[in-house]
């Protein structure tokens, strides 16, 4: 019974080799019992208490690149939202002589179709903007809390924000690459329309060189601000606060998705150009290919 107890008492507390473990977690109460955890309940502090909290200096700095982050996708997100409303508004409000309210010339204005894409495509980003916002503000709410507390770990939202940088230049670098093939090849068949007498696709062809070059300056800075981030994360907690297997996998499943998206629009796009093109061909009894 003696060796019972003894044994019990030389017995480390689970609870403590979880905190060396887990390097998440630095000071905290949270108690392990097999493979559940239980967290102890966090009190509802007032705005004044936790506005009063001191939040390292790298930290913050972190928790503020989140915010200019959504903010510039919300600032952009609304202004490409005006101006297309702007367009589709030339396009469909109409004077008695049928000129626009304006009376702009006709050849300036894009065509409506690509304006509500951009339209609709404005309106998601400014949608998971605010959400992710709303997120950051639970994150640190509940990181002021723990620091209250007594409990210092790395906050959920560094973590988070970590795992997005791993998979952001994967993301950004695939979803540039589609930009520049298939906004080329839009520009190059424009182009070649635009030759004719019968239409005119000037305004069309300017935007996307305009799309192209702010992709291309996004791009360049986007990469730049990732790696930035990285570094200080890094520098400040002296070790890659998500290991190197973790990292892998991310960057794994994020080339997976984007080879899948890419793959799938690729497939879509040549059906939609070459099916109409083999049609026509056929109708005019030629053959499909220079060679069948």
């Amino acid at each position: 019974m003696n060796n019972e107890i003894m044994n019990g008492i030389q017995q480390p507390n689970p609870n403590e080799q979880n905190q060396i473990k887990n390097p998440n977690y630095v000071n905290s109460s949270d108690s392990i019992f097999g493979e559940n955890k239980f967290r102890g309940i966090t009190p509802e502090f007032s705005k004044k208490e936790l506005e009063a909290v001191t939040v390292n200096k790298r930290i913050a700095k972190e928790i503020k690149m989140e915010k200019y982050k959504i903010a510039f996708l919300m600032f952009t997100s609304i202004i490409c939202s005006i101006v297309s409303a702007f367009f589709i508004a030339l396009n469909y409000i109409k004077l008695q002589d049928g000129e626009n309210f304006l009376r702009i010339d006709p050849k300036l204005i894009p065509s409506a179709a690509i304006m509500i894409t951009i339209l609709i495509l404005s309106s998601i980003v400014m949608v998971i903007a605010l959400i992710d916002l709303r997120h950051i503000m639970i994150d640190v709410k509940g990181y002021k809390s723990d620091l209250l507390m007594g409990k210092e770990r790395i906050p959920f939202f560094i973590i988070k924000s970590y795992k997005k940088i791993v998979k952001r230049h994967i993301y950004l670098n695939w979803t540039c690459f589609g930009i520049y093939l298939y906004g080329g090849l839009t520009i190059l068949i424009l182009f070649l329309v635009n030759k004719s007498d019968k239409v005119s696709l000037d305004s069309e062809i300017m935007i996307f060189i305009v799309v192209l070059s702010l992709t291309a300056i996004i791009q360049i800075f986007s990469l730049i601000f990732n790696y930035s981030r990285k570094g200080n994360i890094d520098s400040f907690y002296g070790y890659e606060i998500v290991g190197v297997p973790e990292q892998i996998a991310l960057k794994k499943s994020a080339n997976k998705f984007c080879m899948l998206i890419f793959f799938t629009i690729l497939a879509i796009v040549l059906f939609v150009i070459f099916i109409p093109y083999f049609i026509m061909r056929k109708k005019s009894d030629k053959k499909l290919w220079w060679f069948l």
